[in-house]
């Protein structure tokens, strides 16, 4: 039995640095670099908390395919639990193509009916005694509509476990105020444009009025090189970084905030370790690689 229980997704990652996403697709392309790495919001949340001494375990779906066997060895490799790993047959496990810009943002390129896509409450194992629960991204797989969550949510509240979710860009139009789940989580984590995407605000201070409205206790809007705004004001990180890639700094953020809830950190602190967890993770290419380098 694991003290952190990860819910979501794991994947292939094939990053490409650098590319032009205009030039991309218009015929024969060189970059200056290709690699594939493993990444996905769940796996990289996992491999920096257990790179933290966290104990961790991991829920995730994957295609009884060599991709999916490839990301359950290197689970193992690196001391994640991987009791509540699913592998399905006839699906495939989902493989992301990444292309990264001059500036560290990406563009991702990816197959709708991947694993990651079909993760559903069905494939949901939760360790019965543990203290803190991350649902890695809420939007991101298709099956997950409000009633499910709704469901999972509340079983979990119900044996009071702590309560994270991060969030993905909603794809269907989804209003913070009308979705129901919202209600059960203690720790909300979202990006700038999912704020606003979510909110249907253009003002962070707004969106986090009606992240709050909606009945999230702890909204916590990650801003970048601004850090985060939380409770009306921002939190910006000590350390100054050199970004080439933010494929994943998000997830990372979230896994330095978890691992400071572990620790019986106050807020701040749990920010402060949150930002600097998100900030070393640009400075590598690949979602999880600068674990490997502390």
């Amino acid at each position: 039995m694991s003290k952190i229980n990860i819910l979501g997704a794991s994947c292939i990652d094939i990053l490409t640095a650098y590319a032009d996403k205009e030039l991309f697709f218009s015929g024969k392309y060189k970059c200056e670099q290709i690699k594939t790495a493993f990444g996905g919001d769940g796996l990289n949340e996992a491999i920096v908390l257990v790179a933290l001494k966290e104990d961790v375990s991991l829920s995730t779906l994957l295609g009884d395919d060599p991709s999916g066997h490839m990301i359950h060895d290197f689970l193992k490799q690196n001391k994640v639990n991987t009791d509540n790993v699913i592998f399905e047959k006839d699906i495939d496990t989902y493989i992301s193509l990444v292309l990264i810009e001059k500036d560290g943002q990406r563009n991702f390129v990816g197959s709708q009916n991947g694993s990651l896509r079909l993760y559903d409450l069905k494939h949901v194992k939760i360790d019965d005694d543990c203290k803190i629960v991350s649902f890695a991204s809420l939007f991101i797989s298709k099956m997950f509509e409000d009633a499910k969550l709704v469901s999972l949510f509340s079983s979990i509240k119900e044996k009071g476990i702590t309560l994270c979710v991060d969030c993905s860009t909603p794809k269907n139009n989804e209003y913070a105020l009308d979705l129901k789940c919202l209600s059960y989580i203690d720790y909300f984590f979202c990006n700038e444009s999912e704020a606003k995407a979510l909110c249907r605000k253009d003002d962070l201070f707004e969106c986090e009025k009606v992240l709050k409205e909606a009945g999230i206790k702890y909204p916590v809007i990650k801003a970048g090189e601004k850090g985060c705004l939380y409770n009306g004001n921002y939190y910006v990180p000590k350390q100054k970084v050199h970004c080439i890639d933010t494929t994943g700094a998000g997830d990372s953020f979230v896994a330095g905030f978890l691992h400071g809830l572990s620790s019986q950190m106050d807020i701040e602190g749990c920010i402060e370790m949150a930002n600097k967890c998100g900030s070393r993770a640009v400075e590598y290419i690949g979602a999880n690689e600068w674990v490997f380098h502390l």
